[in-house]
Order: structure tokens, then C-alpha cells, then sequence
């Protein structure tokens, strides 16, 4: 397993997990901690193949 993959999966669990907790008691921090983690571990899975296929091209 890539570190990649492993990173996305756990900041979207942990923006999973701060959305949740966060929409029950103060709503308003799930925009600014829970979303942007959920966004970067959603990014950091999709574009987890990127740097192979640059390297792949350059050679």
C-alpha cells in the first residue's frame, strides 16, 4: 500500500469523524476543521497514481 492511499483514507476518516461530532455540537467547525480534511484525503486518493505516470513520461 502506498503512503498515499493510506494518508487519504485515514485524513478522510478523521474529517469524517470532526464533521460528525462537530455538526452535533458546534456546527460551524465542521466547515473550517472536518470538510478541508475530508477535501485533502479525497485529493490525495484520486491523483495517488500522479507521480508514476510523471515519471513514467520524463523517461
Amino acid at each position: 500500500m502506498q503512503s498515499q492511499i493510506a494518508w487519504g483514507i485515514l485524513l478522510m476518516a478523521a474529517g469524517l469523524a470532526i464533521t460528525v461530532i462537530s455538526l452535533i455540537f458546534v456546527p460551524f467547525l465542521a466547515l473550517f476543521y472536518g470538510l478541508p480534511l475530508i477535501a485533502i484525503g479525497a485529493a490525495l486518493f484520486i491523483f495517488r497514481k500522479r507521480e508514476d505516470v510523471i515519471e513514467e513520461a520524463r523517461d
